[in-house]
């Protein structure tokens, strides 16, 4: 048991990555450790259980509501979703990876388990009456039944339940549907089943009232319903848009209420919504990513997923089994008490006002000087561990793995075009980084999810799941939207094989290179570009070079150590090297002086950083780029917003409607000298030695899609072996 941890002062204020500044509610708060997903008051209110599943270990842990003191810490072998108290001693919690549903006694502090089937995985568990309800991953599917009985009764299919909620009778069971539009009506006693069709993602249900509402949470609403027929009842508006609904994006995930009050935590705009009479009255200013919001007596109860804001990761020491540092390992939530007397002063339920193409000025505006864009998406590094050697910036040379020598043509890059010392991922790993830099958002399920998974208690590759896909799809079907012509080199292409006949996800359909391959570190940057820049010439000669093109140049990432591969060095170099004839090929063309290059990692995970484990290298490369040091903050949707804003594509989310877009980084006089590739300064060729560090364990690593390896043993083997 641990008493010790009170709560704790925070900052007034925490800059986030993608640039947004908090200003959390005032009260007692405290940190808790990884990723608290859902919380529930004990029967008399004395205590909050709150369930931890993050990248760390998982645990159920019991605060003292009066002070929000911790009182218990209770190891789990798996845990997601809210908690529920089954009496004055008990909690069910959905096992997760456990493949059971965990009755923790919290009194004695102990864990049984009530098995399920093998690869089940459950979510979500609810009340109904005498019996309860699971929800489980691995089947798509929701148990009813008593607890004795769970384990044998049948399952109903129902698709991602990540909610349940059941009338006061326990007759009626609804269950949510997060990869679709809609929710499952399950009689409880039959288990006869129907649809009800809903907004999109559908995630947290809630009865009262005689009331079910329905967070969608990619819709931006919160549906009503009749709770005893399932008749639609209207819906609640809860994004930052309300004038045009132009932009989906605050990802209402949680539901919970107080007598005529509803609470929506509104994860994405880090705020938690209040509804009476079918209205927003106000939005309470929460920490970073709530996942929760519990009323009791006059507080509300804030679960923070990802806490108070970001942190630097110097002492990420690759050498040590340990994941200290780690950029998911250091994510801690939080927890505060909200006075709810203030609620009426809670800030402006209106939300924003909306985007606006009046905030385009010079040269980054639509129909301006620059007509081509090209998007460059790379792997995983931090910027220290590549840029930290150049003296200009905000550098710690000592944390510099892959610095000049290995990576020539960035630095050559970043002295010339600019050098970008202030600019974050909006993803911590490859799973939520990707869709950030694809849409310029991350669904609420990714965000819940990944962090198990990158842990290895969750095995789903998520990719291409419905659930994944946000509102508004992915910036090729924005461009396609506003006739912007889109070519795809590599993104969202499966199986990454190096053979022509490659498929793509659907939403890339025709607008691809099916000889461009994809994900497969065996395969060289260099091919790569040799495939690109045949494609390249091809359109350069038609004259129909689409105006938007998506590059991913993958190999930055490594093999680590695996015997006969190249080294983590050669791979980083070669990923450079290549880097460098496309910024050749494009600069000595007819097109130069009409184009702008971005080049961004999908996150930094993979590296050190003295002050963000999430601060990456940026590049911008045009005739028109400004130069010299650039220390304005950006971040992932940055880079979108600019791009959009240069080729008239409207904003995919509320988070690029409402980014800093990176006109200060461009000058109105172009300077057209183009830009020639520097060679490799270290060897392409060199290849792991069979003892070389890390070598047994490398060939024993997964590396058939991105991040399938684990962190610690991945940066082990970097850093003895860069």
């Amino acid at each position: 048991m641990n008493r010790t941890l009170a709560t704790i002062s925070f900052a007034a204020t925490a800059l986030l990555p993608n640039g947004w500044v908090i200003t959390p509610s005032t009260g007692a708060v405290v940190q808790t450790q990884t990723l608290p997903l859902g919380a529930a008051p004990s029967p008399d209110g004395s205590t909050l259980a709150v369930v931890e599943s993050g990248f760390n270990a998982p645990a159920l842990r019991l605060y003292a509501s009066n002070n929000l003191k911790e009182v218990a810490s209770i190891p789990l072998k798996g845990a997601y979703g809210r908690p529920l108290w089954i009496d004055a001693s008990h909690v069910l919690v959905a096992g997760a990876n456990a493949d059971a549903v965990l009755d923790v006694d919290v009194n004695y502090e102990r864990v049984s388990a009530i098995g399920l089937a093998k690869g089940s995985y459950p979510i979500a568990v609810a009340s109904c009456g005498a019996k309860i309800a699971v929800a489980t991953e691995g089947d798509r599917s929701v148990r009813v039944g008593s607890l004795a009985e769970i384990a044998a009764v049948r399952p109903v299919r129902t698709g991602e339940s990540v909610g349940l909620a059941c009338t006061a009778d326990g007759r009626t069971l609804y269950a949510s549907d997060a990869g679709g539009r809609r929710i499952t009506a399950i009689d409880t006693a039959s288990r006869s089943a129907r649809s009800i069709a809903t907004g999109l993602h559908p995630g947290a249900l809630l009865i009262a009232n005689n009331t079910l509402y329905v967070a969608e949470t990619d819709a931006d609403t919160v549906a009503l319903y009749d709770a005893a027929t399932g008749g639609s009842q209207g819906a609640v508006y809860v994004g930052d848009f309300p004038a045009d609904r132009s932009a989906v994006g605050v990802s209402p995930n949680a539901l919970s209420a107080q007598g005529d009050t509803l609470y929506v935590s509104l994860a994405a705009a880090n705020e938690i919504a209040v509804i009476r009479n079918r209205a927003v009255v106000a939005r309470i200013p929460a920490g970073w990513y709530p996942t929760d919001a519990v009323p009791l007596g006059g507080k509300l109860y804030i679960v923070d997923g990802k806490g108070e804001g970001t942190r630097p990761n110097p002492r990420f020491d690759p050498r040590s089994e340990s994941n200290v540092d780690y950029v998911a390992a250091i994510q801690f939530g939080s927890i505060r008490a909200y006075d709810l007397s203030a609620d009426s002063a809670a800030g402006n339920p209106q939300g924003a006002t909306g985007w606006t193409a009046a905030q385009t000025s010079g040269v980054v505006r639509a129909n301006g000087p620059i007509r081509h864009v090209f998007f460059i998406l790379k792997e995983n590094r931090s910027y220290d561990q590549v840029l930290g050697d150049m003296p200009q910036g905000n550098g710690d040379p000592k944390l510099t793995w892959f610095g000049a020598k290995v990576t020539p043509n960035e630095h050559a890059i970043a002295a010339r075009f600019g050098l970008f010392d202030n600019t974050y991922t909006s993803g911590e790993v490859s799973e939520s980084g990707h869709n950030w830099s694809d849409a310029a958002f991350d669904t609420d399920w990714v965000e819940r999810m990944w962090p198990a998974t990158y842990n290895g208690r969750r095995t789903v590759d998520d990719d291409g799941w419905p659930e994944t896909i946000p509102h508004s799809g992915y910036i090729w079907q924005a461009a396609g939207a506003a006739h912007v012509s889109f070519r795809d080199y590599g993104e969202m292409v499966e199986p990454n094989a190096p053979k022509p006949g490659q498929h793509p996800a659907p939403s890339v359909a025709a607008e691809y290179d099916p000889k461009y391959i994809g994900w497969n570190l065996a395969y060289s940057d260099l091919s790569r570009v040799k495939e690109w820049r045949r494609e390249f010439e091809h359109f350069l000669h038609a004259g129909n070079l689409p105006q938007l093109e998506y590059i991913w140049l993958p190999n930055d990432h490594t093999f680590g150590s695996r015997k006969g591969q190249p080294t983590p060095v050669a791979m980083v170099a070669q990923n450079d090297y290549a880097l460098g004839q496309i910024v050749q090929t494009i600069s000595h063309s007819k097109v130069w002086r009409s184009s702008a290059i971005f080049v961004i990692e999908d996150d930094s995970q993979d590296g050190p950083d003295h002050v963000s484990g999430q601060r990456t290298t940026f590049f911008l490369i045009s005739p028109y780029a400004r130069g010299g040091l650039q220390h304005d903050h950006y971040s992932t949707v940055s880079v979108l917003r600019t791009m959009e804003m240069l080729l008239g594509i409207p904003p995919l989310s509320a988070y690029d409607a409402m980014a800093v877009s990176m006109r200060a980084a461009f000058s109105d006089t172009p300077h057209v000298q183009p830009f020639d590739a520097i060679g490799p300064r270290v060897s392409l060729a060199a290849v792991n030695r069979p003892g070389a560090y890390g070598a047994l364990l490398s060939a024993q690593l997964d590396f058939s899609q991105p991040d399938a390896t684990t962190p610690g043993a991945m940066l082990q083997i970097l850093a003895h072996n860069h």
